[in-house]
């Protein structure tokens, strides 16, 4: 299958968010332990992640394996961060990160959502992962924008995010695989390829792992109050 390259400038801000969310992650794991060597460890952990999927992609095997090598790459994500988010791991950072800092984390989705409905207008993604179809989650990078700062204050507008954020993310899911190259896929055109080329498929472990993450402590951190 053909895929449409994006722009330098475009792809040059995904690139940036990417290694801003990365940053965020492992600067959420040095303040819940408080040890250089925990945060070393789990970057090297996250490099080791992205290293074996890059060097899949790169050898060209991606494609041969069973249903397009599609469920090697998004069972991992949803694996990884959700047994973090409900392990210890969570628990601690659910303590120890402050609720404005959870709820901030997540707007990024806003600029990677600009970014995504550029990649429409040059044909390197189909139109339903933007506004413009299926996906609305840019909502949630503006609802993080506004309730961050109000959130340790008035926890309620941390749950009313969490909320719609999280449903949002989970319709995000749903439409990725959905408009992949899958047999049960709704056959858009161009079908959803980021997976296959680099760096555009960091979005699934970083972006779309990270926001899965978040939203996961942050209804710790909820809970507890």
């Amino acid at each position: 299958m053909d895929f449409h390259p994006a722009s330098p400038g475009s792809l040059a801000a995904f690139v940036a968010i990417v290694l801003a969310v990365a940053a965020a992650l492992l600067w959420a794991v040095q303040r819940t332990f408080r040890s250089v060597t925990v945060t070393a460890l789990a970057a090297g952990g996250l490099c080791l992640w992205l290293g074996a999927l890059a060097a899949l992609i790169a050898s060209g095997k991606m494609s041969s394996l069973p249903a397009g090598g599609l469920p090697l790459f998004f069972l991992p994500i949803l694996v990884v961060w959700i047994g973090l988010g409900l392990s210890p791991v969570g628990r601690r950072m659910s303590s120890a990160v402050p609720l404005t800092a959870l709820v901030a984390f997540q707007t990024f989705r806003l600029p990677l959502e600009l970014v995504l409905h550029g990649w429409v207008a040059q044909g390197v993604i189909p139109n339903t992962m933007t506004w413009t179809g299926q996906n609305l989650d840019i909502v949630s990078g503006v609802l993080a924008l506004v309730c961050a700062p109000l959130a340790s204050r008035h926890p309620v507008l941390a749950r009313i995010f969490n909320g719609i954020g999280f449903a949002l993310l989970l319709n995000v899911i749903r439409v990725a695989v959905l408009s992949s190259p899958v047999p049960f896929g709704w056959g858009v055109q161009p079908p959803l390829q980021l997976a296959f080329h680099l760096p555009y498929a960091f979005i699934g472990p970083v972006c779309v792992g990270g926001a899965l993450f978040g939203h996961i402590v942050l209804t710790r951190a909820l809970w507890k109050r």
